[in-house]
């Protein structure tokens, strides 16, 4: 009997020699920077809450981008590996989401020149593979401070080069202790890695410059460092050919790529994550006609896994035709813990809050983070609700709508919308009247009785039941 299920909700072995992770479908969580650890980057029960929310039986999470040292860091707020303190961090991840069923890796970063000063020990300059600017690029870096201009970045001294690749190979074994199932490289977006392998950033002299070979040169020896003390099973690598992202930017994207994936075919990694240049990840001028994917599938033997924009019905596809085995997604991920199982019934998607993507201005950090809600908690209110006198209807309220000064246009809306309606149908004021006080109560107690009833047995209980 065939099967009518679609193949993106199917079962999937990925890659490597030793012990390849087995998938029960092919949905993905993407790398998604969230910025919720501070300064000394370690993650903290919040963290563990948010992932293992969106953990399935067999699924695949990616953790966020994190840093491999300290001068690694672009970000504040961003996490990392390169401390027994961010180690110990991470395990409240690892175990919370292997208790749900679920696989998770962790992508592997080094920001280079998308950094700034105040994000680097001692104030020193942030590196790259050149001293070339971000200067075109409109963008801020994130800092304790606030946002600041990037700054030209320092050339790295050959000499320093292997420090660079033995950070590399340390954060790996970290995430090993730590619990994660294997690592992803962050070779995209516009990144160190990505910053060595493209000629509009690379200018060195050097064996880290010129022909592509030199140029690929720290991407390879960084992922061959990881292989030495990690199965191929465990390692995984991300790129954005012909993507624009941060300016970096290459002559002959077709013939980089080409060769770089021609390499990765030899290591039997347990998957390639190709990002499609749209979006936030800024399409190049030489992008083939019908995609990034397709001509990443014409070469890589191996799972190859794609992302960005994608929707159900292209993520069916594109799995259904074999250019991809399995989809990452991102920003859905955001707003629908419980993602996976939407998208399998096609049932309507939250919408995200692009005002809490990173620390919220106005409020917790789980704004934005942990309070979206599930399919499961919309369908339990009527019970809940009469039982506990409506407190859980608050947490449904849209995150965007819990900013206090969003909450005062909306009631001085409804207000005049009522007003309005008197002078033309004085029977249906005090209905009008009641929505108002009903929203402007709601707005002035938001912040003080949640939590409160966090607090409590019965909200502990409640959450329980709701989100896990």
């Amino acid at each position: 009997m065939i099967s009518t299920t679609p193949k993106l909700f199917s079962a999937l072995t990925l890659g490597g020699k030793k012990g390849p992770v087995q998938l029960q479908h092919r949905v993905v969580m993407a790398p998604l920077t969230r910025l919720r650890t501070g300064e000394q980057g370690v993650p903290t029960d919040l963290v563990a809450e948010y992932y293992a929310q969106r953990a399935t039986p067999g699924g695949l999470l990616i953790a966020e981008a994190t840093n491999i040292s300290p001068s690694a860091r672009g970000y504040f707020g961003a996490p990392g590996l390169f401390t027994t303190e961010q180690v110990e961090g991470w395990k409240k991840v690892t175990r919370a989401v292997h208790a749900k069923g679920g696989k998770i890796f962790v992508q592997l970063w080094h920001t280079g020149r998308v950094s700034h000063p105040l994000n680097q020990p001692g104030g020193i300059l942030p590196v790259s593979s050149s001293a070339v600017g971000l200067d075109d690029v409109r963008t801020s870096s994130v800092t304790r401070e606030g946002r600041a201009k990037y700054v030209t970045p320092r050339a790295l001294e050959t000499h320093e080069i292997p420090g660079i690749v033995a950070d590399y190979k340390r954060a790996a074994e970290n995430a090993i202790a730590a619990g994660f199932d294997g690592v992803e490289l962050h070779g995209a977006n516009g990144y160190l890695l990505e910053q060595f392998l493209c000629d509009g950033v690379n200018r060195r002299t050097d064996s880290y410059g010129g022909s592509v070979e030199n140029r690929a040169r720290l991407m390879l020896e960084a992922l061959n460092a990881v292989l030495s003390s990690l199965d191929s099973s465990q390692v995984a690598i991300r790129l954005s050919p012909f993507g624009v992202t941060f300016g970096c930017t290459d002559s002959t994207p077709k013939n980089t790529y080409g060769y770089v994936i021609n390499q990765l075919n030899a290591l039997n990694l347990a998957y390639l994550h190709i990002v499609e240049p749209r979006g936030y990840h800024f399409r190049g001028p030489l992008v083939p006609e019908n995609g990034t994917t397709p001509f990443c599938r014409s070469l890589y033997k191996g799972v190859l896994m794609t992302s960005s924009g994608f929707d159900r019905a292209t993520g069916v596809e594109i799995t259904k035709n074999g250019l991809a085995d399995c989809v990452a997604y991102g920003r859905p991920f955001i707003s629908n813990p419980d993602f996976v199982h939407r998208l399998k019934t096609d049932a309507p998607w939250n919408d995200w809050d692009r005002k809490t993507y990173y620390v919220p201005a106005n409020g917790p950090l789980s704004l934005g983070y942990t309070d979206y809600p599930t399919l499961d908690m919309k369908a339990s209110l009527c019970t809940h609700f009469s039982d506990h006198n409506g407190i859980l209807m608050l947490n449904l309220v849209p995150p965007q709508w819990r900013d206090p000064m969003q909450w005062g246009f909306f009631c001085a809306a409804s207000f005049v919308r009522g007003i309005s309606c008197f002078m033309r149908y004085a029977g249906v004021f005090c209905v009008f009247f009641g929505m108002t006080l009903i929203f402007v109560i709601g707005g002035v107690f938001m912040h003080a009785i949640i939590p409160i009833m966090a607090d409590t047995t019965l909200q502990a209980s409640l959450q329980k039941e709701l989100f896990y």
